[in-house]
């Protein structure tokens, strides 16, 4: 009753659309996945669908807590046939158990009213553990030396790992949610992964006209969105509801500061003035001894100062009694910061965080405000790169376990975003930059690191920094010693994209590995071709495109690519992409027109179809500069080999074809040896 009754969240009742994907297919072409609504996972027509361990993965703010509760809430207003109970347990609540504890116990005192059904052994049962990002333990997933019943009381690092890997209750559903930089080499032991898809342009509008009062505050907030091109931040629910509460204030703020919503740090440091006016409206009423004499900038750096604090220790709990160490109180908390702070029961003398983006958001502002220039280095090696030496100098490091297994992404980030902020010591400026000596020390730090060893996950980490930085000698001088970007097998948001875009402007890179990433031909554009096109001097020696979601449209991206003067791809794979006839032809109708650089191209395992590589053969007539072609698995037959026949005989340059998996005779292979005997035509692999 208490969780069917509970407070609706803002989204409404937008449907989130969740692509299911079998984690046997991840590595494999294609990957075999489906969408399904949120609410449908476990109903309806999805009733089929048989996990034992899921996955529920989604970058910061997408929603991941939502869903789990959403989820949880259909199970007790009786709206699911599949489970009889839900249990929602949070890795924030698993972090203070400090003591052995077997898994009918951790159930027992997380759901004492349910405890006795939860004894019998045919009750169909699924069990949420939210926000694995933010366990501070490791887990034992390869351990196989201790057998357990549900009787046996183990570390929480033990349980949670024998869950995942069904050594403990291998029969009940379980699912895991986390962000997309901790689940590397998690996926083998769940059965699927349910990715959180982004708000597309419907469901921006549908989001703000369910939370506006009234159709013209949605209607202005949707066309500032179209106008100030911020629908990539929009697309995160977390950020539409920050948008949404800083328009609310746009009086007070001024509409000034809404104009350049371009990061996440200024998304949240706009959220935090708007949220924040009611200070300066009622100072005196919320002070209480010792704290009389605080401004906002003040409360904000003691707020920071207790949220890195916590932070490190990997909770988002406050305790009442802690506030006076820092010179808060509760009313503080209760009147000036109700958007970022809430009692879970009014009996309590604790408060959470709403997010742990807020938590992130106030330990990072506090960082950025106190560091100072000599302590950039070993903060940014500590908190980016895990390296912790055996006597630290910055106070800020003092609390940091030497081996910690914090995830500090998202709060290196904002802090980057928060150091001019942080310089100025004002939340009121706009305008604040970076100081000189800051800027040389990050572009040293920078520019010391090795870009070609870089895990994807750390790679996206720090263009993301660069990004947040919004500084152009920073990006300009940093780009410029990077060489190779390898973002092999990270799904990347549309936000993701334009911190590529931005981080590597005026790079040369010999190499750019973006094959498994999710992208689209709208990320193509945003980023592939308004950066080489924007760049004079823009190079991408080996441009790796396989196995993302472009279509047609994207090959006539490409071709134009390929058309502007100053690209220099020499290795350009897309396979397999579904790149199909007109996309196909339009891309290698420009190729001849590109400098002489020797060129493979490989679009296999796509859907081109006879009609498709028709017009790659054609091509091949003209072009004198392709020197390998990859069209396995393309439907490619008889007809098809006819015309690439007549296409050799004036073409000189090709020396290898690739043609396996495809649909044709030996007689077609008979006529290359015929006419080529110096091209090499490889049919198996």
């Amino acid at each position: 009753i208490y969780i069917a009754a509970g407070k609706k969240e803002p989204e409404g009742d937008i449907e989130r659309i969740l692509q299911v994907i079998d984690t046997k297919q991840l590595g494999k072409k294609p990957r075999v996945s489906h969408t399904v609504k949120s609410r449908e996972l476990f109903t309806g027509s999805a009733k089929k669908f048989n996990p034992k361990r899921m996955l529920l993965v989604g970058n910061t703010g997408m929603g991941k807590t939502y869903i789990s509760k959403e989820l949880q809430r259909t199970w007790a207003e009786g709206k699911t046939n599949r489970y009889e109970c839900i249990i929602y347990l949070t890795f924030q609540e698993l972090n203070l158990i400090e003591y052995n504890i077997s898994i009918n116990e951790l159930l027992e005192t997380s759901c004492e009213s349910l405890s006795s059904v939860l004894t019998l052994r045919n009750v169909n049962l699924l069990i949420i553990l939210d926000g694995l990002d933010e366990f501070k333990c490791k887990l034992n997933l390869d351990d196989q030396s201790l057998r357990s019943d549900v009787d046996t009381p183990l570390p929480i690092s033990d349980l949670v790992s024998k869950l995942i890997t069904k050594e403990l209750l291998p029969n009940v559903d379980i699912m895991v949610t986390a962000s997309w930089n901790v689940i590397n080499n998690l996926e083998k032991y769940f059965t699927c992964m349910c990715v959180i898809q982004e708000f597309d342009d419907k469901q921006i509008k549908q989001y703000f006209d369910y939370i506006c009062e009234d159709k013209y505050k949605s209607k202005s907030i949707c066309d500032l969105i179209k106008k100030d091109n911020v629908s990539h931040f929009a697309s995160v629910p977390l950020y539409s509801f920050m948008l949404h509460q800083i328009m609310k204030n746009v009086v007070i703020t001024s509409e000034s500061s809404v104009k350049n919503l371009n990061t996440s740090s200024k998304f949240l440091i706009q959220f935090l003035k708007s949220c924040s006016e009611s200070i300066l409206k009622d100072r005196k009423s919320v002070h209480e001894s010792p704290a009389k004499d605080m401004n906002p900038e003040d409360i904000v750096r003691q707020l920071g100062k207790l949220s890195y604090k916590i932070l490190l220790s990997g909770q988002l709990i406050v305790y009442a009694e802690v506030l006076k160490i820092y010179c808060l109180n509760e009313k503080i908390l209760t009147e000036c910061f109700p958007s970022f702070f809430y009692k879970k029961r009014s009996s309590d003398n604790s408060f959470e965080y709403r997010h742990p983006a807020i938590n992130e958001m106030f330990a990072a502002f506090y960082c950025a405000c106190i560091i100072r220039d000599n302590e950039l280095k070993e903060c940014l090696d500590a908190w980016v790169r895990g390296i912790i030496p055996q006597n630290v100098k910055s106070k800020l490091l003092f609390d940091v376990p030497i081996h910690h297994r914090l995830q500090l992404e998202n709060f290196t980030r904002l802090f980057m975003g928060f150091l001019s902020t942080g310089n100025d010591k004002s939340l009121q400026s706009d305008s604040a930059t970076l100081k000189d000596t800051t800027r040389e020390k990050l572009i040293e730090w920078f520019q010391g690191l090795q870009w070609k060893d870089l895990h994807p996950n750390e790679c996206l980490n720090l263009l993301h920094c660069i990004f947040e930085l919004q500084d152009p000698v920073v990006t300009q001088k940093v780009s410029a010693y990077m060489k190779n970007i390898r973002l092999f097998n990270k799904p990347l948001s549309a936000i993701d994209v334009q911190a590529l875009r931005f981080s590597l402007k005026g790079s040369k890179l010999e190499e750019l590995d973006l094959r498994f990433c999710e992208l689209g031909d709208k990320d193509i554009y945003i980023y592939i071709y308004i950066y080489i096109k924007s760049n004079k001097q823009a190079v991408i020696t080996d441009l790796k495109l396989w196995s993302n979601k472009l279509s047609e449209k994207s090959g006539e991206i490409l071709s134009e690519i390929l058309h502007t003067p100053q690209c220099v791809i020499e290795v350009l794979s897309v396979s397999p992409a579904r790149i199909v006839v007109r996309g196909a032809a339009a891309l290698d109708a420009r190729a001849p027109q590109r400098p002489p650089h020797d060129l493979c191209l490989t679009v296999g395992n796509n859907h081109l179809g006879p009609a498709g590589v028709r017009c790659l053969w054609k091509a091949l007539e003209s072009n004198q500069t392709l020197k390998t072609l990859h069209v396995h698995d393309n439907d490619i037959n008889d007809e098809s080999i006819e015309t690439l026949v007549q296409s050799l005989t004036q073409n000189t340059t090709l020396k290898e074809l690739f043609l396996c998996m495809n649909d044709f005779s030996k007689d077609g292979l008979k006529k290359f040896k015929e006419l080529r005997s110096d091209l090499k035509v490889v049919q198996k692999i």
